[in-house]
Formats: structure tokens, sequence, C-alpha cells
């Protein structure tokens, strides 16, 4: 079993993002710089696959990626981009099995996250980080972005009542109906923050008990809300997310929807990432990353338009799996541009909201047909959202994240 003992480096002062993930140093490179280029006698596969176990890489740009990636997909789906009509099969083929799928993106969104706070809390670490700090540096993040962002929405486009503005900013759902959303907040994409800032109380609560063992208390949890107390209160068991269960408190109804189980399927990858990733080689981290893509592409048209544990997350977690295990072995090199617009990701999903209501509110309505219209106000629409988004990146993220690691710091 010595073998499967990994050594880690703490995490650089210098984290900016959360999806920023510090490389582990490997002991047979940690010693040498990442080599440029095949040595003689080597192979470019095994070349890729030295360089990327060299400390010198510091973050999975895969991560970055997707959830930049993610984020657009949800801006195509709310931006209501409807192409073709009777006479453009293939165009309403492609509206109604891809556009109209791209709420899929919060799927991703929430597998990344629960891999991305095991690692970054937890496996990364010669120490599990605090819970004080975990939750300090967490809020910081999520909070003033969102906050700003629904207040604008709510001042602008959607009057809510203060009661509603109060809840949207507590990160606490409203309503026991219309799983798995319960209840629009003012900036109706908050509700997935609902559950995210759940999910970060529950890991929280696991740091404190148990440490290092944290992500134990998590899967407890977990198991405690989406399988024990559904049972003991109703005697049956519900796998449809939009079906949930009927608890009398909203925020009980939330806790316990199935939906939760993505960020555990999240922690679960990179549980497995830091245990096994030494056995991954080019040829079966390309198998994974061709088997997640394929995955994924086809539970678009052969899902229904849903969410999903199995129909969804589990796609959503099996892409994620061998996007992170080819840019492991060295076989995926990511973009720079998909590296910004993950870093813009968190910003673009809450600003989208905003300018797809007011572009919407300007122009006339559009119908099926007029594709190169639909096609101009999209473009709008992601040209403002982008830009709206660096100015909220700029001015409200990144201070916000630096604010929190002061306080986490103090």
């Amino acid at each position: 079993m010595d073998c499967l003992v990994i050594r880690f480096d703490p995490i650089p002062a210098a984290e900016t993002v959360p999806s920023t993930i510090p490389e582990p140093s490997f002991p047979a490179a940690s010693t040498a710089a990442a080599p440029s280029a095949a040595a003689p006698g080597t192979d470019a596969p095994t070349a890729r696959l030295r360089a990327a176990q060299s400390p010198a890489v510091a973050r999975l740009d895969s991560i970055q990626a997707l959830r930049g990636l993610a984020a657009a997909f949800v801006v195509l789906y709310h931006s209501g981009l409807t192409l073709g009509g009777a006479n453009a099969p293939v165009l309403n083929w492609l509206t109604h099995n891809v556009i109209k799928r791209g709420h899929v993106g919060v799927d991703v969104f929430f597998v990344i996250s629960g891999f991305i706070i095991a690692w970054v809390a937890v496996l990364a670490r010669p120490r599990p980080e605090r819970p004080l700090s975990f939750m300090v540096r967490r809020i910081c993040r999520l909070a003033p972005p969102y906050w700003t962002m629904s207040a604008i929405h709510a001042l602008l486009l959607n009057p809510v009542t203060p009661a509603v503005f109060a809840a949207s900013l507590a990160f606490l759902p409203t309503s026991t109906d219309h799983a798995p959303y319960y209840g629009y907040p003012a900036l109706y994409v908050g509700w997935s923050l609902n559950y995210e800032l759940a999910f970060y109380a529950a890991f929280a609560l696991g740091l404190l008990l148990a440490g290092r063992r944290a992500l134990l208390v998590v899967l407890a949890i977990f198991a405690l809300f989406t399988l024990a107390l559904p049972w003991w209160r109703f005697g049956t068991l519900v796998a449809d997310p939009a079906q949930g269960y009927a608890f009398a408190a909203p925020w009980l109804a939330m806790a316990s929807n199935p939906l939760v189980l993505e960020f555990l399927l999240g922690c679960g990858l990179a549980w497995a990432y830091a245990r096994w990733r030494h056995l991954l080689t080019p040829a079966l981290a390309l198998a994974l990353l061709a088997v997640g893509g394929a995955a994924f592409a086809l539970s678009l048209p052969l899902v229904g338009p849903d969410f999903s544990l199995a129909g969804r997350g589990l796609p959503a977690a099996l892409l994620v799996a061998g996007a992170v295990a080819a840019e492991h072995t060295g076989m995926l090199r990511v973009p720079r541009a998909l590296i910004w617009l993950g870093e813009l990701s968190y910003a673009l999903y809450l600003t989208h909201p905003t300018v797809i209501e007011a572009v919407k509110r300007l122009m006339p309505e559009l119908g099926a047909g007029q594709t190169a219209m639909q096609l101009l106000r999209f473009a709008i629409d992601a040209g403002l959202a982008l830009a709206l988004a660096w100015l909220l990146h700029r001015w409200v993220e990144l201070p916000g994240i630096a604010a929190g690691r002061r306080l986490a710091r103090g």
C-alpha cells in the first residue's frame, strides 16, 4: 500500500480562483524542470507525460476550460436562440436537442465544484483547510458578485419583494414547489448558488468534525439528507431532481434533492485522482476522454429535457474525469482563450440574465425562421454579457477573492 501514499505541496498563496488547482509534486520529478521537447530516444507521449508530472504544472487548465464552456452553454440556453422551422429540420433538431439542453452546464458546474473543493481544501494540502478560513474564502468569492448582480437585476428589470430579496442575499430557497429550483431568487440563476452554499456548509462541517477525513463526513451528510430522511419521512426514494421530496421547509427540500449528489460525484473524482492518477497512461487517458465526451454528447438528445442524476450528472462526471486525465498525461493542451473564458465563467453566469432580458425588451420578438436575426441577437447577448462579466470579475470578484484571503489569514 505504500505506493499509494502521495506527498502534497502546500497551496500557493497566489491562488486567485477556486479552479486554479496546485499540482502535487512527484518524487521522481521533484528536482527536474519540465522538458520542453522529447529527449533523444523518448517518444512524444512519454515526454508529454513527464511534463505533465512536473511541479511546473501548477493548475488544471481543463477544469477552467470546462467551467467556461459550461457557462457559455448556459448562456446559449437562456438566450432563447431558436433556429430553423418547418423547412429547416436540421436546425430545428439542433435547437430542440442541443440548444434547449444548455442547462446541463449546471450539472458540469456542480461536478467541478465538488472536485475543486475536495482538492483544494483537503487532498492537495499537507493539512486540511481550517473550517472558518474555508467558509470565509468561499463566501467572499461567491457573495459580492452575486449580491451586486442581484441588486442590479432587481432594480432595473425584475422587482421582487423585500422578503425574496433578503432570501436571495442569504442563499436560501423560498418555496417547496418547482423542484429542483424551489423558488427563483431576484437573479434567477441564483437557485444553483443556493445549492453551492449548502455544499460549502456541509464541507465546512466535515472539516470541523473530521479534518482530513472531511469527505467521509460529507458522504454521511449527503446520505442522511438524500436517503435516510426521505425514507424515514416518506417511505420511498426518488432519483428524479424534478420530483424531489415534499418537505415542509424549503431548505430541507433542497438539501434532500438528488441533484446535490452531483457534488459528491465531483468529490469522488478528486479522491480517485489523488489516489490513482499515477496509474494513468496516455492511452488510458485518451480512452477516458473519448468515453466522457461521447457520453456527454449523447446525453443531450437522448435524455429528457429535465435534470437527471444518471442522465446528466454521470455524463458530466465522465467528461470531467476524461479531461483531467488527458491533461494530466499531457495529451490535452487547453487553448488560452478557453482558460480566459473559464476565469470569467462565474461572472458570465451572473451577468448574462440581465443582459439577455434587457436586449429582449429592446428588440422585437423574433420567429424561428429569422435565422440571421436570431444569430445577430445572440451575438449581441454574448458580447455584452462577456463585457459586463469582465467588469464584474475585475472590479468585484477579484477584490472579493483578495479580501477573503486576507480575512482567512487573519
